[in-house]
């Protein structure tokens, strides 16, 4: 009797832990997901039902299964449920009674992830973070947005009944935005916070999740680059080898002035015979504008000698005129007096283009 108690006593502890236990969650406010586990390998196959406040029960609509066992079970629920009591029921295959459990679901609400995150700067003083939900309104939904610059810390912000957030005076790096959402306090506030968004990013550089990316680019820039730059310089050079006009005036030639000097001076005296003008192809109009086109007469020039006067003759003058070369040309006229000692005086000759020189 001793031995059959022990038995006993030992096994009722592990017939309880045996019994599944039931998790239950409200999936975006639309269905209600149950599921259950056991220690171990499952080795039952249960069949589920659920009822609401004594509403009568319903037995599972839809389960999941994994290896050929249930292990879930999703039913449809109004929101209107969400704070009433949830009795679940778990049976064996013979009907017999696994386990009975008592749910609240007030806070038990978990929200689908938001979607089609966009970013979009106003006048580059601020940036505007829009998302969606797949609910009809964003009422009685409380989001929360963070966000970080390149690889800093996140910051968070958590915004009610709205999908827009505004992020002031950004700088020019590289922004990533994730968002989330909860059921707020005001309509039963939810512990559980959804799965957060897929990231969204602005700036100039690209995420860091995403390094394939980059360098793929870069890579097929680099080639892109080279590729036209052979291409240019393969056509410069047809164009060098096959147009002389060209390659001369890419590449102008330097003339040797060692070899070329006495080759231009023995054709200017044998060509032009020394004549400037026509070995400077100077214009015939231009020629005539060097030549005088005005003459001047020439002006014969004397000069005249004052001999000093002698005791025999007295009172007279003798003044022999000597003709000069007339190579000279009068530009002025000029006057000029001899004076004999004495009180004689004689009177100057002026002429228009004589020129005297007193002696």
């Amino acid at each position: 009797m001793l031995l059959l108690f022990i038995l006993c006593f030992w096994n009722i502890p592990l017939l309880a832990s045996s019994n599944p236990n039931i998790n239950c969650i409200v999936i975006n406010l639309e269905y209600v997901n149950c599921t259950w586990t056991e220690q171990g390998n499952q080795k039952h196959q249960y069949t589920f039902v659920a009822s609401f406040a004594n509403d009568g029960k319903q037995n599972c609509s839809k389960y999941h299964e994994m290896n050929g066992a249930n292990v879930g079970c999703e039913f449809p629920y109004t929101e209107t449920q969400r704070f009433q009591t949830l009795d679940t029921w778990l049976y064996y295959n013979n009907g017999s009674l696994a386990t009975n459990q008592r749910h609240q679901l007030k806070k038990e609400v978990k929200l689908l992830p938001p979607y089609n995150l966009t970013v979009e700067a106003r006048k580059n003083t601020e940036l505007w973070l829009r998302w969606n939900i797949s609910r009809k309104s964003f009422h009685c939904i409380e989001s929360e947005v963070r966000h970080r610059m390149g690889n800093m810390d996140w910051q968070n912000k958590k915004i009610s009944n709205s999908n827009l957030f505004s992020l002031p005076f950004p700088s020019k790096k590289r922004y990533e935005f994730q968002v989330r959402l909860r059921v707020e306090s005001a309509c039963g506030e939810s512990k559980f916070w959804s799965d957060w968004s897929e990231p969204v990013y602005w700036g100039n550089s690209k995420p860091n999740n995403n390094t394939a990316s980059p360098v793929s680019m870069s890579m097929t820039s680099v080639v892109v680059y080279t590729v036209g730059a052979a291409i240019v310089l393969v056509l410069l050079s047809c164009l060098l080898v096959h147009s002389e006009r060209l390659r001369i005036i890419l590449i102008p030639v330097i003339p040797n002035a060692g070899q070329n000097v006495s080759r231009y001076l023995a054709a200017f005296f044998d060509n032009y015979d020394g004549n400037t003008e026509k070995w400077l192809s100077i214009s015939k109009d231009l020629e005539k504008g060097f030549k005088p086109n005005f003459t001047e007469r020439a002006c014969p020039v004397r000069e005249y000698r004052i001999v000093s006067q002698s005791s025999s003759v007295s009172g007279s003058v003798l003044s022999l005129p000597t003709d000069l070369s007339t190579d000279y040309q009068c530009m002025q006229s000029y006057s000029s007096a001899s004076t004999i000692t004495g009180s004689a005086e004689t009177s100057p000759i002026q002429s228009p283009c004589q020129a005297y020189n007193l002696v």
